[in-house]
């Protein structure tokens, strides 16, 4: 089953709002389900987590509407299922007129939408509409789930009061979950209201606020990226740490990278450098960074595919390396319970995660760069700030900064030959104490 929006640009409306349509394929067949959302075309973004961009002031409520239609039908495929039989083009018509809030067509009778109570309900809802989940990106609703039904069993979300949440959040404080954590419960009880068709109640949220995150120094990140191993899931960790780092990568977008995402550029100083062009997973903005050498290196060796474990395991390496690069400065790690700070001091190295790559490169970009801040935003693809400056004049900047910064150290991969296919070229490096740098290029 396929589903894709898509607009009918023939017959916009007086304020030039044309209407949106859903498509829905299976098993060789085809129906075309009214959605009742219009909107400008401007606005209309098919791709992306909102249809509906958030530029439309009334995005919020058009999106909801086509979560809708969306919800039913799942609910349309699920029941069919359960079911062992086929799924009819009346069915899908009716469910989506039915969630629209209109009277069956002709004698079309409206499918009966599987009642959802519980949050196991809420959750397999939620999994129907969001298929093709894997078991860790599923993990923390499931999580959020077994602690719902654990504090009430068959609790009937949908009956939640605002002092039946105020009740829950006390005693989730009880277990010592932090804030951060207690987010990810709200944000399951909003999609339940959501995939319920009921209005989200005003008190259904909670403001969270986060401490400071860790981040390498330049001494540690250069320790780090010169440790001799021979643990082959190590020196993979290291590898995928050191691209993440040079290129301000989260977890998510080096996982979603792939072959087609490198291209050689041409740069002023710097002819025939691998250049990553993706789309960021969280906010769908567009990042085109170059690759230092070290990343080229990496990149290479990859084939264009990182070989990327769960990212626990990836957390679990990542904290053995800092141990074995020897970072053990104090740490004062800031967590949130109840909007109250808890502060505790660790050794860097029980602290560093996945995304300590991402904060790292920022803080380097910038001591590169002398504080040059947009470029720091730039790398980071932070699209509100440096919005569309050309490639061509902030990508040897941002060459330079790591320059700066590493040295000889970035030259090339530590553990890692010399590959086919990868030009090394001697250059100077700007401000490295005269120490020889390698550039990297595809031939």
């Amino acid at each position: 089953m396929k589903l894709t929006y898509r607009q009918v640009l023939s017959r916009p409306d007086a304020d030039g709002r044309c209407r949106v349509v859903l498509d829905v394929a299976w098993d060789g067949q085809r129906a075309k389900l009214v959605t009742g959302v219009s909107c400008r075309p401007a606005h209309f973004s098919p791709e992306a987590r909102q249809v509906v961009m958030r530029k439309d002031p009334d995005a919020t409520r058009l999106n909801n509407e086509l979560a809708k239609v969306e919800t039913a039908v799942n609910a349309v495929f699920t029941l069919a299922s359960a079911e062992s039989r086929p799924v009819t083009e009346a069915e899908l018509l009716a469910a989506a007129r039915a969630a629209l809030g209109k009277k069956p067509a002709g004698k079309r009778a409206a499918v009966e939408v599987p009642v959802a109570t519980t949050p196991q309900d809420f959750y397999a809802l939620w999994q129907t509409e969001n298929p093709g989940q894997t078991y860790n990106s599923a993990r923390r609703y499931r999580q959020v789930v077994g602690h719902l039904e654990a504090y009430h069993p068959a609790w009937p979300v949908l009956a939640l009061t605002r002092k039946d949440l105020l009740d829950y959040l006390a005693h989730l404080a009880a277990l010592g979950l932090v804030d951060s954590t207690v987010s990810k419960h709200i944000k399951f009880l909003r999609e339940c209201f959501r995939l319920g068709g009921k209005v989200l109640p005003a008190w259904l949220k909670i403001k969270t606020r986060y401490g400071r995150a860790p981040a390498l120094q330049p001494a540690e990140l250069r320790a780090l990226m010169a440790l001799e191993l021979t643990d082959d899931d190590l020196r993979e960790e290291a590898a995928l740490f050191t691209f993440q780092t040079l290129l301000l990568l989260r977890d998510s977008d080096l996982r979603a990278l792939r072959p087609h995402h490198v291209a050689p550029v041409d740069l002023p100083g710097y002819p025939a450098t691998p250049v990553l062009g993706f789309h960021q997973a969280k906010t769908g903005d567009e990042v085109r960074l170059p690759l230092p050498p070290a990343a080229a290196a990496i990149w290479q060796r990859w084939a264009g595919r990182p070989p990327i474990p769960a990212q626990q395991e990836r957390s679990r390496r990542m904290k053995q390396l800092a141990r074995m690069a020897k970072l053990t400065r104090p740490f004062v790690r800031v967590r949130y319970v109840r909007n109250e700070p808890v502060e505790t001091v660790l050794p860097l190295y029980k602290v560093v995660s996945t995304h300590t790559a991402r904060h790292t490169g920022a803080d380097m970009v910038m001591l590169g760069s002398g504080g040059d801040s947009n470029l720091k935003e730039k790398a980071l693809g932070h699209a509100g700030v440096y919005g569309h400056d050309a490639l061509e004049r902030y990508g040897p900047a941002l060459l330079k900064a790591w320059e700066k910064v590493l040295g000889a150290v970035g030259a090339t991969e530590k553990n890692a030959p010399t590959l086919p296919g990868i030009v090394h070229q001697a250059v100077p490096s700007q401000g490295g104490g005269g120490v020889l740098i390698r550039r990297v290029s595809y031939r």
